[in-house]
């Protein structure tokens, strides 16, 4: 690792807000560890009021002690995202359930596009929707989906 690692925007979704518990399980655990990487390497989040809502009704007893840290550090960057234009253009051959997905997180990846791009979630399925139609939302940056528990630590680490 280098001595002066590159402090990364990131978004943090509410899946992993949720699962980063107090439990030895592993997914809580690699959640907890994917939040902690990121206060030791110095990224900071963007924190929509979208975003903000979410988490409040899905934070865990240690997601909140960790937020309060990343707030006292200032490392919270408050923002209202970047509007995604053609939205129903860009739902055009996903299934019902993949539209709805979209139009869910669509928050997240308007988020990102204010930050550095880089979504760090639990939720593979969006993943595979944005595949599907990011093209036809045209997006000011490309996004990355990161997944706590499946890339692990490292991931965060190689930003």
């Amino acid at each position: 690792m280098t001595a002066h690692k590159r402090s990364r925007l990131l978004v943090v979704d509410a899946s992993v807000a949720h699962s980063a518990g107090q439990t030895e399980h592993p997914i809580s655990s690699c959640c907890r560890d994917a939040l902690l990487a990121v206060l030791r390497i110095c990224h900071r989040i963007v924190m929509t009021e979208a975003i903000q809502n979410e988490w409040n009704h899905h934070m865990s007893r240690f997601t909140r002690k960790w937020f309060r840290s990343m707030v006292a550090k200032k490392k919270v960057y408050r923002c209202a995202g970047v509007p995604l234009g053609q939205v129903d253009k860009a739902c055009d051959g996903l299934s019902a359930p993949e539209q709805n997905s979209l139009r869910e997180d669509l928050l997240l990846v308007e988020a990102a596009c204010e930050g550095d791009g880089i979504v760090i979630t639990r939720d593979d399925a969006i993943q595979a929707i944005w595949r599907k139609c990011q093209d036809r939302l045209h997006p000011p940056k490309p996004i990355r989906w990161v997944n706590p528990v499946t890339e692990g630590v490292q991931a965060l680490e190689r930003l």
